[in-house]
């Protein structure tokens, strides 16, 4: 059976095969056949970290080049390093709840330090954080160790104190 679409139908169609053809390139790539190897910082939960100093080198270099101050800067790697450890000790519960304390002050520490755009600065560093499919699915893992456990904010008037950097 076929169906007379009309040209909106004709043109929502073109636009379609468009997209597929532009998705269909995104996941198999252009030239030498797909023998190219996938980029080491996005094929693992790990990412490419080249200072092993538990935050990874893309949301590092966004930390850097986004941020002009240094407490800003700390709270954010804060929460990046605790992040990129939950996600690296998903399988394990115990590891988990202690990871998800360490998320819980570096957010504190991020709201003490920025109390009045924090949320916006949160979520697009969690975005970075949790940027591919991996990643996103190995913090669920970890959270879902806790989720009958979830860790109690400090007072406000303590959100400083869980600041690591000075």
């Amino acid at each position: 059976m076929e169906y007379d679409v009309g040209e909106i139908g004709r043109k929502c169609v073109g636009v379609a095969e468009a997209l597929c053809l532009v998705l269909c390139l995104m996941l198999v790539g252009c030239g030498s056949g797909g023998s190219e190897t996938l980029d080491p910082s996005v094929a693992t939960v790990a990412g490419a970290d080249a200072d092993a100093d538990d935050v990874r080198d893309d949301v590092e270099t966004y930390i850097d080049q986004t941020y002009g101050d240094a407490p800003t800067r700390d709270a954010l790697r804060q929460f990046a390093k605790a992040a990129q450890r939950t996600m690296l000790d998903a399988a394990d519960a115990g590891l988990s709840a202690t990871h998800a304390v360490e998320r819980f002050r570096a957010l504190e520490c991020l709201m003490a330090r920025r109390p009045d755009d924090f949320p916006a600065l949160f979520a697009e560093l969690r975005a970075r954080i949790l940027n591919t499919t991996l990643r996103t699915n190995a913090s669920l893992q970890a959270d879902g160790h806790v989720a009958a456990a979830t860790p109690s904010l400090l007072p406000a008037d303590q959100w400083l104190t869980a600041c690591t950097a000075p």
